[in-house]
């Protein structure tokens, strides 16, 4: 049932951007999380980095980051392949380091700033998504965005019901205005979600992590 929904153009493109575009779940998807994963000692940019040093191959971490940074990354690696020679803490403290240079040539060539690496778990929605691209199969992310929509359109349709059954009973200026007031805000939301999806410059290439 799920996939035949996501057979629709609409249907496909609500999904794929109303966590970004309404904010319908940190669980999910939020900045602050989306951010902290490529930050993150755990996500794809140290990891990367670390496979790098461990193959003594560059060429597994220059992709995440911009042209103009391959060669201060080059020479950071070399620089670590050859520390980490000489120790155990030799090699813990190179490793950091150049996990630190790569994380923080990533982001600048996202245009954002470097705060340090963080110890932040990967966000459920990113994991999701590293498994999809692992196995093959979108089935988890459909279920997942299905599930995310429904709460969200549900919840908010949920206040409409509550303030007009309020509204009915009181039969008062300020609970009318209450209705009417939750009635706007639930077709605002549905407006800007359809507005957003129809969009196609909300669907773009970069990724704000």
């Amino acid at each position: 049932m799920i996939w035949k929904k996501w057979k629709s153009p609409v249907f496909r493109a609500v999904m794929a951007v109303v966590l970004v575009a309404v904010g319908i779940s940190s669980a999910f998807l939020s900045v602050t999380p989306a951010q902290a994963h490529c930050d993150s000692a755990k996500g794809p940019v140290a990891t990367a980095a670390h496979e790098a040093l461990e193959s003594g191959n560059v060429n597994l971490i220059l992709p995440y980051v911009k042209p103009d940074a391959e060669t201060e990354l080059t020479a950071a690696f070399k620089e670590a392949s050859v520390v980490r020679k000489t120790g155990r803490t030799a090699k813990q403290l190179a490793d950091r380091y150049f996990i630190e240079t790569a994380i923080r040539l990533h982001r600048a060539g996202e245009g954002a700033p470097y705060v340090g690496v963080t110890d932040e778990e990967t966000p459920q929605a990113i994991v999701v998504a590293d498994n999809a691209m692992l196995n093959g199969s979108m089935t988890e992310i459909y279920t997942m965005l299905d599930e995310a929509i429904k709460k969200s359109v549900e919840d908010r349709y949920q206040v409409v019901v509550n303030a007009r059954a309020e509204a009915k009973e009181l039969n008062t200026v300020e609970a009318h205005r209450e209705r009417v007031e939750a009635e706007l805000n639930f077709e605002k939301f549905i407006y800007e979600l359809y507005t957003a999806a129809s969009n196609s410059g909300v669907l773009t290439e970069g990724h704000a992590h």
